[in-house]
């Protein structure tokens, strides 16, 4: 899941588009915002005031972490820094379901030790089970809105980040 991001009037104030403006190095600009939305991504999955939306419940009703082993937050990275905007995203095929909700297909589920599945009250042995497939409500952490805008914390980063590049210049 990729998430491309472009600075422009809908992002920017008139008083920091003549900042960008003033910034001569627009790819170095872009790595740096790019850099600093993934961080915000990553540290979202332990801090629940960078999501974009809360997230709801798993099923059982206990509270959704999106954390078994953490592959997928360590996996979002700025994939490209162009002069024209940055990208952001996961190399998790799993990464863009969690973000943006959906239905999983029906599958077969196969044992993936041994000759088949068990779980207790079930009729044995169970060569495999077919699943109907889920629904998954959206559990955003990238910093954007539904309507792909960046969140409040992702244009205070921007205007950060800006206003480093063009106090910085020779």
């Amino acid at each position: 899941m990729q998430a491309e991001f472009r600075l422009d009037s809908n992002t920017l104030s008139p008083a920091l588009a003549s900042l960008y403006k003033a910034v001569s190095d627009k790819r170095g600009l872009h790595a740096a915002i790019g850099l600093g939305l993934a961080s915000l991504g990553k540290r979202a999955f332990n801090d629940a005031s960078l999501r974009p939306a809360p997230w709801a419940n798993k099923a059982n009703g206990q509270p959704s972490r999106l954390r078994d082993t953490g592959t997928m937050a360590k996996s979002i990275r700025m994939t490209s820094a162009t002069t024209r905007g940055t990208t952001v995203g996961s190399d998790r095929d799993y990464a863009a379901i969690h973000q943006l909700g959906g239905k999983t297909a029906p599958h077969k589920i196969l044992p993936k030790n041994g000759k088949a599945l068990f779980w207790p009250g079930a009729a044995h042995p169970v060569a495999f089970v077919n699943h109907p497939g889920s629904k998954m409500p959206p559990r955003p952490y990238l910093p954007f809105d539904k309507s792909g805008r960046p969140t409040p914390q992702a244009i205070r980063l921007i205007e950060q980040v800006l206003r480093a590049r063009v106090h910085s210049r020779p």
